[in-house]
């Protein structure tokens, strides 16, 4: 560790220009098309039609296939790049798990080239080859149609519902993803160590990771040979040289111990890479990669192997790799999960695990990476702690205002306390590293499962005051509560809704445990389990309870809504008593039609966002409710389920099928983004949405929330902006905030991008706890973002 005012005089470093090599990477990388790679999959069934041997365990199947892939896969080495490992075949690829819900994502497979949103190229033999030898293999033997093997009935229920979400979608039917492997320990024992570690051991697991192991080591010498080849034929000299020192790293690592920092980075890459060839490539998080990666940049550095612009150029390239492959979803899907939602989250500063200040060098580079990357990946977020330099904060403010989307700012006090709260040791929960977009986690220690689904909770306050009915429905799609004419208090109303809330968690929960196991007896991951501490010992996968700690977490979605619907029920029926609840029903039924005064009245009373006790403490209540409704249930793998209060875009998806609500939303409007407040109800200002969001208590959240802020370009610049901005950090933290991220937009730009598709291809933007490109969301999802607040820090 170095001293602090080591670490702040490295503020003035930053570096000021963006290497010609990045700038060229990143250029491709806003040009080039996704394409839809049918390599993964063709190999994969490729495996299974011709290799595979049913009487192996299914985890060392899993092996077998794994080492399939990577001893036959494409090796590709782009121009310019320094960190090698193409996860598919194409410089941006959209991969595909047939063996696990790729086969529902591929329903447009004939027209995905000319969809809307996120169209991918792919040629037609392609599409042939997935629609001969592919699709009609894994129709019945996918883990999805496997896993409800004993549920028929309601698989066929289930299907149609989550193709049309609207109480809640589960994201685990789509596999092994969202959570944070040991990078480190793989950086410092490469695969040759696991082999010791391993050695003596015979369980059917320690078999399978073996196995695995092998393809990760063949690819990476394979890859090795390619840089070689092209060095041989490069006629630029300093690339020829490049691509030699590429083919000794990868000849090296991650086979061996890393000793360089190119050595780890290229070792974490590779690894990184085969975990999400592995499961699915959704939210696989790098880690507190400033703490990991510290000690090689730091010797490097010593001993004049490299300087810091040089560590910036890799990091950099390191960035722009992340960025290449993106995961499957239907043009239906794309509405909860809009923009390649792959988030894989990087963590830097915050305290060390005796809670002392843990910002070093590498910390304030990264900083300088984000700030020029540009990209939608890596998720970066900046742990913040009482005891952090105001130096530091200050940096991580000022990146995180340049528009770029990152870093999301994070509260260590209340995520600790969070964790500490639902039975995690306190030395554990200071070490916590982010997954995907919000959610604290163990780094290779834990399997956390931190977006296994999220929930519709406006629809359960319908249920609660429609005797479980959707409005519109006969069939009672929740628990039978009192007629709206019984339910003469707020109380009454409080209980019903409880009442639909633990209803439909158990309702959720059965069908994600069929899932759970579905992919503990379908779908293991040996090579993943092997670089989470705990699998290895314990023989289990990460499936079966393997990981040292284990927990699922599961989102509230659409809590200010919820909150804005009790005060205004709260203050208008049962306070001033100008409409019953009945008639509050009956107008919900008509989407207020013919009713517009008692609409206004419901949309002018108190809400969320505005520091008011009414909404604010509802919204606490609404939070404590979905916490208890799913702290009654144990996981699979024995862990506990607990909330996050993050959307990712289901605020769209389930407001497009969510009828009006009493807090004078009309049908089909979107609830509000994460943990802030509905668009346009935020009318007191920042500070005022900040106290309403730090009322609600943040260690209910122990798998995180999000809050969006947006703000004009001109709004937040200069030395003044960075100042307010910087108090309203410190001032939200100080309250008990957990998390705050920031969208920073030229308004008018927005607006053009919007109705030319391309003009600005780099536009990155904060959906809800991830970020994207702007061009990749679906319409519905773009209109929601240029809708919020546009905020004025005063």
């Amino acid at each position: 560790m170095i001293q602090q005012e080591a670490v702040a005089s490295n503020i003035s470093a930053v570096t000021e220009k963006v290497p010609d090599r990045f700038t060229r990477i990143r250029d491709v990388l806003m040009s080039e098309p996704v394409w839809l790679c049918p390599e993964r999959a063709l190999l994969i069934t490729e495996f299974f039609k011709k290799h595979d041997d049913k009487k192996d365990p299914m985890v060392v199947r899993k092996a077998k296939a794994l080492r399939y892939l990577l001893a036959n896969k494409t090796v590709e080495i782009w121009p310019d790049e320094w960190i090698a490992g193409n996860v598919g075949s194409k410089r941006k690829s959209a991969i595909i798990q047939p063996e696990l819900a790729s086969v529902y994502m591929c329903e447009e497979l004939l027209w995905i080239d000319k969809r809307k949103t996120t169209p991918h190229k792919i040629s037609w033999p392609d599409r042939y080859k997935l629609l001969k030898k592919v699709i009609p293999y894994w129709l019945f033997k996918n883990m999805i149609f496997n896993a409800f093997r004993n549920h028929r009935a309601r698989f066929f229920q289930y299907v149609p519902e989550q193709l049309n979400a609207t109480y809640y979608l589960i994201n685990e039917a789509g596999g092994i993803g969202h959570f944070l492997p040991n990078y480190e320990k793989m950086i410092q024992l490469g695969i040759e160590g696991y082999l010791d570690l391993m050695a003596g051991m015979d369980g059917h697991l320690h078999h399978a990771a073996k196995i695995a192991c092998e393809g990760l080591a063949e690819y990476a010498l394979r890859l090795g040979e390619k840089a070689r080849q092209q060095a041989d034929l490069e006629k630029d000299p300093v690339r020829a040289e490049e691509l030699k020192e590429i083919a000794r790293t990868c000849w090296k690592v991650p086979l061996k111990p890393a000793k360089t920092f190119h050595e780890a980075l290229q070792s974490l890459w590779l690894t990184h890479m085969t975990v999400c060839l592995e499961g699915l490539n959704s939210a696989v998080s790098f880690g507190r990669v400033d703490q990991y990666l510290y000690p090689y940049y730091k010797k490097d550095l010593a001993e004049g192997r490299i300087t810091r612009e040089e560590a910036f150029d890799l990091l950099l390239s390191f960035s722009a790799k992340t960025t290449e492959h993106m995961f499957l979803v239907s043009d239906r899907t794309s509405q909860y999960h809009g923009g390649f939602l792959v988030a894989q989250a990087a963590t830097i500063g915050g305290m060390d695990k005796h809670g002392k200040d843990s910002v070093n060098e590498l910390t304030y580079l990264f900083l300088d990476v984000m700030e020029h990357a540009g990209l939608r990946d890596p998720n970066y977020m900046a742990r913040i702690h009482a005891g952090s330099s105001d130096e530091y904060v200050q940096r991580a403010v000022d990146v995180a205002r340049k528009g770029n989307g990152v870093p999301g700012l994070f509260n260590d006090e209340p995520a600790i306390a969070s964790l500490v709260r639902h039975g995690f040791p306190l030395k554990e929960a200071r070490d916590f590293g982010i997954v995907g977009c919000v959610e604290p986690s163990f780094p290779g220690r834990s399997f956390f499962s931190t977006d296994a689904a999220l929930m519709n909770l406006p629809l359960c306050l319908i249920l609660a005051i429609n005797q479980g009915r959707q409005l519109h429905s006969r069939f009672r799609s929740g628990i039978k509560t009192s007629h709206p004419k019984n339910l003469n208090s707020m109380e009454a109303v409080i209980e019903a809704f409880t009442e639909q809330v633990n209803h439909m968690t158990e309702r959720m929960i059965n069908d994600l445990q069929i899932l759970e196991k579905g992919n503990r007896d379908y779908h293991p991951t040996p090579f993943s389990s092997m670089i989470v501490d705990g699998c290895i010992e314990s023989g289990k996968d990460v499936t079966e309870g393997g990981a040292v700690f284990n927990s699922s977490g599961v989102q509230g979605v659409g809590v200010a809504d919820v909150a804005d619907s009790l005060a205004a029920l709260d203050k208008l029926v049962f306070e001033q008593k100008k409409y019953t609840l009945p008639e509050i029903v009956d107008a919900l039924q008509a989407n207020f039609n013919g009713n517009p005064k008692m609409q206004a009245e419901l949309s002018n009373a108190p809400k969320f966002g505005n520091d008011l006790d009414l909404p604010d403490q509802y919204a606490n209540q609404v939070a404590t409710i979905y916490h208890d409704a799913l702290a009654s249930f144990t996981n699979t793998r024995g862990g506990n389920y607990v909330p996050g209060y993050y959307s990712s875009t289901c605020h769209v998806g389930f407001g497009s099928r969510t009828e009006a609500l009493p807090s004078g939303r009309k049908r089909g409007e979107p609830f509000a983004a994460s943990l802030g407040c509905a668009n346009g109800h935020d009318r007191r200002g920042v500070t005022a949405l900040l106290n309403s969001v730090a009322k609600v208590d943040a260690t209910l959240a122990m798998n995180g929330y999000a809050l969006n802020l947006r703000f004009d370009k001109n709004t937040i610049s200069g030395e003044k902006g960075l100042r307010v901005m910087t108090a309203l950090t410190k001032g939200f933290f100080k309250s008990g905030g957990m998390e705050m991220q920031l969208n920073v937009f030229d308004p008018d730009m927005l607006e053009d991008a919007k109705e030319n598709p391309g003009k600005y291809p780099g536009i990155v933007v904060r959906v809800a706890g991830y970020c994207a490109y702007f061009d990749d969301l679906p319409n519905t999802v773009k209109e929601e973002i240029i809708d919020r607040t546009r905020l004025a820090p005063k």
